[in-house]
């Protein structure tokens, strides 16, 4: 029997960790657990170590957690005030106020961080991705498309044609979305095109510009 036995159990008693005693003993903790396994005032106070690290993991969590939000939010007001400056510069441009309009009637403006267009015209899809490419500035890799079809419609027929009219990629298409029904009249031919891009920032900065756009006096 090891002479320092009698000591770790000691140690135990005052509510030490195997952790602890370890770095105090020198004894590994799959011994410790050896020693003490099946003693009920020893496993007592596993409970409460675990408990209190348990405690101390969330607590430390949510000031991890506060300190993020306090990032993101130091770094949208950032952007917010960037998009202010930027609006007196760009304010002065057709195809600005093109993009601007285009996504005030045609985009998403409930998501957090998705800019993005449903439309079944072409050319709004074009224009909205020269105000993108212009004054955003996303990596290309980011633009993202999605197409909603009716049952009738070919999908490979519908995307080769989207795929030539924008300019676009075929791995750039999320997969399909095919709703119920049947066109009374023939008027989407190829389907409602989205123009999508996940940007939390970028959807921010658009936001910005409509409400200063909401201001504007074009008298």
């Amino acid at each position: 029997m090891r002479k320092d036995k009698e000591y770790i159990f000691q140690l135990r008693r005052e509510g030490k960790s195997y952790r602890q005693i370890q770095k105090e003993t020198g004894v590994s903790r799959a011994t410790l657990g050896a020693w003490f396994k099946g003693v009920p005032w020893s496993k007592h106070l596993s409970q409460e170590h675990i408990a209190k690290n348990l405690g101390a993991s969330k607590e430390r969590m949510e000031r991890m957690n506060m300190v993020r939000k306090l990032k993101l939010q130091y770094q949208y007001a950032l952007i917010e005030k960037e998009a202010e400056k930027e609006y007196e510069i760009f304010k002065r441009e057709s195809l600005f106020w093109a993009g601007l309009m285009i996504y005030a009637g045609e985009g998403d403006k409930r998501s957090k961080n998705l800019l993005r267009i449903s439309n079944a015209d072409f050319y709004i899809h074009r224009i909205f991705l020269a105000f993108l490419r212009k004054y955003l500035k996303p990596k290309e890799n980011t633009i993202k498309y999605c197409l909603i079809l009716y049952p009738d419609l070919d999908e490979t027929v519908c995307k080769n044609e989207w795929v030539h009219q924008l300019s676009a990629d075929q791995n750039q298409f999320h997969k399909t979305q095919v709703i119920q029904g049947k066109e009374a009249v023939k008027r989407l031919q190829y389907g409602v095109g989205m123009s999508i891009i996940p940007n939390t920032s970028l959807k921010r900065k658009v936001l910005k510009w409509l409400s200063l756009a909401e201001k504007e006096n074009f008298e």
